[in-house]
């Protein structure tokens, strides 16, 4: 008999995008189960969250906050714009793509 596949870590996770010229804000948020073919944990667990960064873009740079809680863990990392690379950044394209697909998708 087979086994079943192990149950999915089920992650949200919010990006919050300040500062720049304006000063605006901008929020994207994503759940796990908005779409079960990412792999949330890998993307959640690649992100260096225990590095220091340092937080100052200068001036008219935008600030980025992450945050990722799936239980039993909560992550949270605030960035400065040119520190948003690598495994960063693939986790906060996945977030925003998947965020504008819900927001398209009538409900």
């Amino acid at each position: 008999m087979a086994e079943p596949p192990p149950e999915r870590q089920r992650w949200s996770i919010i990006v919050v995008r300040s500062g720049g010229f304006a000063g605006m804000r901008r929020e994207w948020r994503a759940n796990s189960d908005d779409d079960d073919r990412i792999d949330w944990t890998g993307l959640v667990e690649a992100c260096p969250w225990n590095a220091r960064s340092p937080r100052n873009a200068g001036a008219d740079q935008f600030v980025w906050r992450i945050s990722a809680t799936g239980p039993p863990r909560q992550c949270t990392a605030t960035l400065g714009d040119p520190a948003l690379t690598g495994p960063w950044r693939e986790l906060v394209l996945t977030v925003q793509s998947v965020h504008k697909q819900n927001r398209a998708t009538p409900g």
